[in-house]
């Protein structure tokens, strides 16, 4: 299971406090259009397949925003459809923009070369403009394996001491200081909104390059494999009473006893439910309250922009428990989240859209669906996913993703819609 199948992909299975003084954003904006429906996309498929020509073809088919990749992490990925090149190699955690320097401290964005040729989120902007669409920042947080390396100490740390290079604590203030800042250089850009990535607690699971593991994780192991033990972390705890060390002797223990024997414990901690929660009871709050406080922070960081921001959520509540995530609270910060749709049987789609409204009243849900293959699961299966979005009065979507999926399939989204 890679990262974004922790983030998303849990979707798939059955499924059984912002500061008073920071008005939702929402609020305070113009109201949204009608019908909003953006295309996640790279900056090299801009470059390589020209702006004007993709934008375009975007709005032909029903769009009426792009949420570019502005911050994001390395890849392998294959490019159907780019006229220069069929695979592409990603640049470790760089930034698509020309970075304000006087914004950061001792830690700055890792700019792209795209950048230092003359593109960007400015450039990309500017072409959108001209087509009437909106644009969005589409922004990947604490994963971030480059700024891991760089910095090993802002990053998270097993019950052991390891330092898990790819996810950077949000417990960390450099890491809530870099991303302010971060944040605030975007949002000057004159972006419509910022989707954030990873806000989260993320986890032991990455995707990484020949990643090995020779004896079997169940969802409860892999967490206690993920939790975070830093001194940010345990500075925090401290502070919220929580007995950090209880649940570091415990977390150790059992994956000690597992390591040795991994059919000890069976079915016993399979899932986070499982744990015990005596001990996990107020981890589980007090992440949560990091989560919420950062998200608290950022909007802070950009209220004077006049900025949405849209953190991506799973649907899956067990997810949203091992994230940290409350959605209630951060949409009550935010205006709304992006919940990430993958699923393929509308069906099961609507009792977790259904839920997942009633948790923010009033506020915005964006869904975010797979037009890619054999994700998507194919025509039908999209189409009848958009029947139920719709059917529950959802108006605002995120199509995933242009650069990797056939340019025929881009006609389900305007068909989707009755065009």
């Amino acid at each position: 299971m890679n990262r974004r199948s922790f983030l998303a992909g849990v979707t798939a299975l059955p499924l059984a406090v912002a500061a008073a003084k920071l008005k939702p954003i929402q609020e305070v904006l113009v109201a949204q259009p009608r019908l909003s429906t953006s295309m996640w996309i790279y900056l090299w498929d801009l470059v390589d397949e020209g702006y004007d020509d993709i934008l375009r073809r975007l709005k032909e088919n029903g769009l009426t925003s792009i949420s570019l990749a502005t911050a994001y992490h390395t890849g392998k990925f294959l490019a159907p459809h780019d006229p220069k090149r069929k695979v592409v190699f990603l640049e470790d955690g760089t930034v698509y923009y020309s970075p304000n320097a006087k914004l950061y401290g001792r830690i700055a964005p890792i700019v792209n070369s795209l950048v230092n040729d003359g593109h960007g989120l400015r450039e990309a902007k500017e072409h959108a403009d001209k087509f009437g669409m909106q644009t969005r920042s589409w922004v990947v947080c604490c994963h971030n394996t480059a700024l891991g390396m760089k910095f090993p100490e802002i990053t998270c740390e097993t019950a052991f001491g390891d330092k898990l290079f790819h996810n950077l604590c949000p417990s960390n203030n450099d890491v809530r200081v870099y991303f302010g800042a971060l944040l605030r250089d975007i949002a000057s850009h004159g972006v419509d909104a910022i989707e954030l990535e990873a806000l989260q607690f993320q986890g032991y699971t990455h995707g990484y390059h020949h990643e090995r593991e020779g004896i079997p994780l169940n969802s409860g192991m892999k967490f206690l494999l993920g939790l975070c033990f830093c001194p940010s972390c345990a500075q925090r705890a401290h502070a919220a009473r929580v007995d950090f060390a209880a649940v570091r002797k415990f977390t150790r223990d059992t994956l000690e006893t597992h390591f040795a024997n991994p059919s000890k414990f069976g079915d016993q901690y399979s899932s986070v439910e499982k744990l015990p929660q005596q001990i996990f009871e107020l981890l589980f709050e007090w992440r949560t309250s990091v989560i919420t406080s950062f998200v608290t922070e950022l909007a802070e960081a950009t209220h004077s922009f006049h900025v949405r921001l849209r953190p991506m959520i799973s649907l899956d509540p067990s997810a949203q428990k091992m994230a940290g995530i409350d959605v209630g609270k951060i949409a009550e910060i935010t205006g709304g989240v992006l919940a990430l749709g993958y699923v393929k049987d509308g069906a099961a789609l609507r009792p977790p859209l259904s839920m997942v409204q009633s948790q923010i009243p009033g506020k915005t849900l964006t869904v975010g669906f797979q037009l890619g293959l054999p994700e998507s699961g194919g025509k039908v299966e999209f189409l009848d996913r958009m029947k139920v979005a719709r059917e529950l009065g959802i108006s605002s979507y995120n199509f995933y993703n242009y650069g990797l999926v056939p340019q025929e399939n881009l006609s389900w989204i305007k068909e989707s819609f009755g065009g």
